[in-house]
């Protein structure tokens, strides 16, 4: 669906943390099944875009020398945390130790940057992009290690894993306490936490060492923290807690702060996204109707069944297909094309399934509300 992701070895190759318009991504549905995904949610040190009011920072403090934001900064200090991280998660046997075998999802990258507003691009694919991808990590940049006043007394692991809210409230550097009140960080950490996760293929997907066990442990898609402490001590990336359900409430990413006004209504949109999500997990969906409006929740049921399809969960695919027709039948009419593409979708698993009779069945629903509504000689 034109997700991209980032070969790991095509970073290391580059050397820095590439623009879109270096072309070095490639397409989900290329990867190899066993392909390692990983999305890096950070808060860009270099912001700025064209009409800002303000001056783009000095060049000298710009890794590529053009006007405009850049997630890193002279030195490459981000892009030389994110390596360190994986490769410690290599060495680990946390991740495939194969370069090949992992890629990373970051903004900067993986969105066409030259669009007039590329925040637009996951519009339709944040849901889907978070699903395919096996783990989070969150490089921070920490100029104040290990001197900063607010490192006193939270020094160790064992400090911060021991800390009132976990590694998430234990972490002292402002760059971290940054990062919580960024919008699109705290979108991207919410929708980690709450879009599905399977622990079926795990083992197969490359997971290994204490990741393993902490996914196995935490039921959830791993979240993990790697500094500058880190990086200088040498120890490997700090996971996450699970977030608890009250999270969004408390952290509403539709009040953070960002770089650009114009990508509220995108925030906005995406964290009804969320509340749908956490309506579906609830198992809450005629409140979530209510609340929402049928088109919204049948749009998040779509997307999500695609996660559990990606996660070869077809039973739940099913469940949530199931769901979106019984809205779509009762909301539109038996004979809106909207249900025959349910329909169709629904046939695609049964195929999937080797179930071939339910599928032709399936399919010749389709069939037959499509020629009602668009005639015999129509392209679909």
């Amino acid at each position: 669906k034109g997700i991209k992701f980032l070969p790991f070895q095509k970073v290391l190759d580059f050397g820095r943390i590439p623009r879109s318009s270096e072309g070095l991504t490639v397409q989900a549905a290329e990867l190899e099944e066993d392909t390692f995904k990983i999305f890096v949610s950070h808060r860009w040190l270099s912001p700025w875009w064209p009409g800002a009011g303000f001056q783009p920072p000095k060049l000298d403090h710009r890794p590529d020398g053009n006007d405009e934001g850049h997630p890193d900064r002279a030195g490459h200090p981000k892009y030389k945390l994110l390596v360190a991280a994986l490769q410690r998660m290599q060495a680990d046997g946390w991740i495939p130790k194969d370069d090949g075998k992992v890629v990373i999802w970051i903004d900067f990258a993986c969105i066409d940057q030259d669009g007039e507003n590329p925040a637009d691009e996951l519009n339709e694919s944040m849901i889907r992009l978070v699903g395919l991808c096996d783990m989070v990590v969150t490089p921070v940049v920490d100029d104040e290690w290990p001197d900063g006043e607010d490192w006193e007394g939270f020094k160790s692991r064992s400090d911060m894993e021991g800390a009132v809210g976990g590694v998430a409230e234990g972490y002292k550097a402002k760059a971290w306490k940054e990062y919580w009140k960024r919008a699109w960080c705290l979108l991207e950490m919410l929708y980690a936490a709450n879009v599905p996760f399977s622990l079926e293929l795990v083992e197969e997907r490359g997971f290994g060492g204490d990741l393993l066990g902490f996914v196995r442990d935490k039921s959830v898609r791993p979240h993990a923290l790697f500094g500058t402490r880190e990086f200088k001590l040498e120890e490997a990336p700090l996971l996450l807690a699970p977030l608890k359900d009250d999270v969004l409430a408390t952290n509403d990413p539709s009040k953070g702060q960002l770089t650009s006004e114009n990508d509220r209504s995108t925030i906005e949109r995406h964290v009804r996204e969320l509340l749908i999500t956490n309506l579906v997990r609830m198992r809450e969906i005629p409140r979530a109707v209510s609340e929402y409006g049928h088109a919204q929740v049948t749009e998040v049921l779509d997307k999500l069944a695609d996660v559990h399809e990606h996660q070869c969960e077809f039973s739940h695919q099913a469940d949530l297909l199931q769901e979106a027709l019984h809205i779509r039948r009762r909301e539109l009419g038996d004979d809106h094309v909207d249900v025959a593409r349910t329909y169709g979708n629904m046939a695609n698993i049964h195929r999937a399934l080797g179930e071939f009779d339910k599928s032709i069945e399936l399919f010749e629903k389709v069939l037959e509300i499509f020629t009602a509504a668009f005639g015999h000689d129509h392209v679909d």
